[in-house]
């Protein structure tokens, strides 16, 4: 995805703008496409690989194991070093209690990192780890890049990576001291539904969209009928302040929170989580999520077709959007947000299709190399 982003593509320019300095572009992985696309940008000169072999990483295939956790425990008890990777916050979180209360002589060396920790709460966690008071840690793809602890012996795969790249990465924080190491597969179908269930919260399908900018429109015109009578620089609240804490599903159908004028254009104020129940609202049978409606917002207004402006209110994030008046036509793919995002939906697809079906020995040898194009020379035609 990151080759579709235009800043990328100005950077070989900046570069001449520079002067054409000495630049230098690391990477950890480089599929062939995205290789040929930094080379061509940047104009690259030469290309230095670093061709590791990997051969002290084993694979212990349980793919689609019913009894993962049993499994698992039995590899915290062990009381070697061990990474578990999961798919979401919570699930860092909900598993790290509960292999807590399955192996609880040594639960207090068992913790969990997330994205959603604080940077200063997510350095002491690592260096925890990297001194041996914590020896097992139960985290999210946000514990890789950057870490390198060399004398970790299991990494579980507890839930699918989203991608090829990721089970590689991921893999590699396994044995980087050069001693044996194993990698378990433990994910399977379900773990693969469920990625897909949260590729497409992010990316939702053509009529989830369209159901939350019909909502939007429809909002829209209802703040526009009551600003009519509003004085041209002033702004008002729909509703009486002894409502202000009543939650979303008691109040979003019932009044807009505020309307409001910016630049002669009326606003209504929510937060997403009003939207998303107004939206399911209006259709039950089809449910609309949080994660749908703050895609919704960024895309549409990616395309010109809402201009939001975000807002704290008491302890929440409030929104304050302008539907815009568009007689034209637009498709969702004209947004790179949306693109990138349903291609990150067909690439997991496929993924999932060579994790599942593939032996044991062909997922090793993806994991014992690190993922860069073959034959790709710089524009110099060096490669070293």
């Amino acid at each position: 995805g990151a080759g579709e982003r235009a800043a990328y593509d100005a950077l070989g320019a900046f570069i001449q703008k520079l002067g054409n300095p000495d630049v230098l572009a690391v990477t950890a992985t480089a599929p062939a496409e995205v290789a040929s696309h930094v080379v061509r940008s940047l104009g690259i000169q030469e290309i230095v690989r670093d061709e590791v072999d990997r051969q002290n990483l084993a694979i212990d295939d349980h793919r689609s194991l019913r009894d993962k956790d049993s499994y698992l425990a039995r590899i915290v008890a062990s009381g070697e070093k061990t990474i578990v990777y999961v798919n979401s916050r919570m699930g860092s979180v909900d598993l790290t209690r509960h292999l807590r209360s399955m192996v609880p002589q040594v639960a207090m060396q068992i913790g969990f990192y997330n994205a959603g920790l604080s940077r200063k709460e997510r350095l002491r966690i690592e260096r925890l780890f990297r001194e041996d008071v914590l020896r097992v840690l139960v985290c999210t793809s946000a514990f890789g890049e950057g870490v390198d602890i060399p004398d970790v012996r299991h990494v579980v795969l507890y839930g699918m990576p989203f991608s090829e790249i990721e089970f590689n990465q991921m893999s590699g924080r396994a044995g980087r001291n050069g001693s044996g190491a194993t990698v378990h597969l433990l994910f399977g179908s379900r773990d693969a539904a469920a990625n897909q269930g949260i590729l497409s919260q992010g990316t939702p399908a053509h009529d989830a969209m369209a159901q939350i900018y019909r909502e939007l429109r429809r909002i829209q015109r209802e703040a526009s009928q009551k600003a009519s009578a509003m004085p041209s620089d002033s702004s008002f609240c729909a509703h009486n302040r002894e409502n202000a804490a009543v939650g979303a599903e008691n109040r979003a159908e019932k009044d807009l929170t505020l309307i409001s004028r910016h630049d002669g254009d009326v606003f209504f104020t929510m937060t997403i989580d009003e939207l998303a129940h107004i939206c399911t609202q209006r259709s039950p049978h089809f449910p609309i999520t949080p994660e749908m409606c703050a895609c919704g917002l960024a895309v549409f207004e990616e395309l010109g077709l809402v201009r939001v402006c975000s807002c704290s209110c008491a302890c929440e994030q409030r929104h304050e959007i302008h539907v815009c008046d568009f007689g034209g036509k637009v498709e969702l793919s004209d947004s790179v947000r949306y693109r990138e995002g349903m291609g990150e939906a067909d690439a997991f697809a496929r993924f999932t299709e060579w994790a599942m079906r593939s032996p044991a020995s062909v997922l090793r040898d993806r994991i014992i190399r690190p993922i860069m194009p073959d034959g790709l020379q710089g524009e110099g035609g060096r490669d070293v």
